[in-house]
């Protein structure tokens, strides 16, 4: 379902910003003051019921009344309010995050996903897939396809053993980044699994690099990667780590996983696992994220 355009009040736009402002200077409960002003003139925008829930939540006053209308008003929840529910404990955790919300957030972050990330994150995942994959498999030009490709990073991390190169990524805007390096073959908009369901072609390695934090039931994803793989081909991936049995919903956003989930899960879809090695892609407020590098062999 995609929504009409419908260009919102300028006096309601004004105080929803006043509303952000307050909440990101640690003023929630005048934040909510700003961000109720805006819903009275305009009750049907279900970006500035999602910022009241935030600044409810950050008040410490029950918020899961504004995030039910926000998702009401969007059914397909660009803003993620399925996923704030289900942090207060208002409602399931999702098999995986709103692909609208996902579309949404990196068409938006594209232009400076690079700088962001590397920069100000530290992230190392492809540095990380490029390794292991090179301990099983050192030598030799590979068919590769790059699951989640975003601007392209772990395919530029891979480029030198390319014998093709394709990327699949939700996000438009993240294709256009990673068309603009030159070295992919295809490049697909569109959800990995239903993307991959007609794929005609099959490879030598698949990556996955910062793809499985956003997924929580990681079951369609090793079984489309499985079925585009050769006998013997690899699929190698990396997530974020917690210590209890399989996976969960973090307050960031993104999903946790254990390495025990990772290996049952690989053996359902039909991969032995060759490693799965303890290691951090990014950082979170300068701390390293405990995380896996999974490397998994089709059977």
């Amino acid at each position: 379902m995609t929504l009409p355009l419908v260009l919102p009040d300028p006096r309601a736009r004004r105080r929803l910003e006043i509303g952000l402002a307050l909440l990101a200077d640690g003023q929630p409960a005048e934040a909510a003051e700003a961000i109720r002003a805006a819903i009275e003139i305009d009750p049907a925008d279900a970006e500035t019921w999602h910022a009241l829930g935030q600044a409810l939540e950050a008040a410490g006053e029950p918020a899961e009344a504004a995030y039910r209308t926000a998702l009401q008003l969007d059914p397909d929840d660009r803003m993620g309010a399925a996923v704030r529910l289900a942090l207060i404990g208002a409602a399931p955790a999702p098999a995986q995050l709103p692909e609208a919300h996902v579309r949404t957030l990196f068409d938006q972050y594209a232009r400076r996903f690079d700088t962001a990330l590397v920069d100000a994150l530290g992230y190392r995942g492809p540095e990380l897939l490029r390794r292991a994959v090179d301990r099983v498999m050192s030598e030799g030009w590979l068919d590769i396809l790059d699951l989640g490709c975003g601007t392209g990073l772990a395919g530029a991390a891979f480029a030198d053993r390319r014998r093709r190169l394709d990327g699949i990524d939700l996000s438009p805007a993240m294709i256009l980044q990673a068309m603009a390096r030159g070295i992919y073959d295809r490049l697909e908009p569109g959800e990995i699994a239903a993307v991959l369901a007609d794929w005609p072609e099959r490879y030598d390695l698949v990556l996955a690099a910062d793809v499985a934090v956003y997924i929580g039931d990681l079951g369609p994803l090793f079984a489309a990667a499985r079925d585009v793989l050769r006998p013997d081909g690899l699929f190698a991936l990396t997530a974020e780590a917690h210590d209890a049995d399989g996976w969960r919903l973090g307050d960031h956003h993104r999903y946790l996983h254990s390495s025990g989930y990772l290996a049952a899960t690989a053996a359902a879809a039909g991969f032995a696992v060759v490693e799965v090695e303890g290691a951090w892609a990014r950082r979170e407020n300068g701390t390293p994220l405990p995380g896996w590098v999974a490397v998994l062999r089709a059977s």
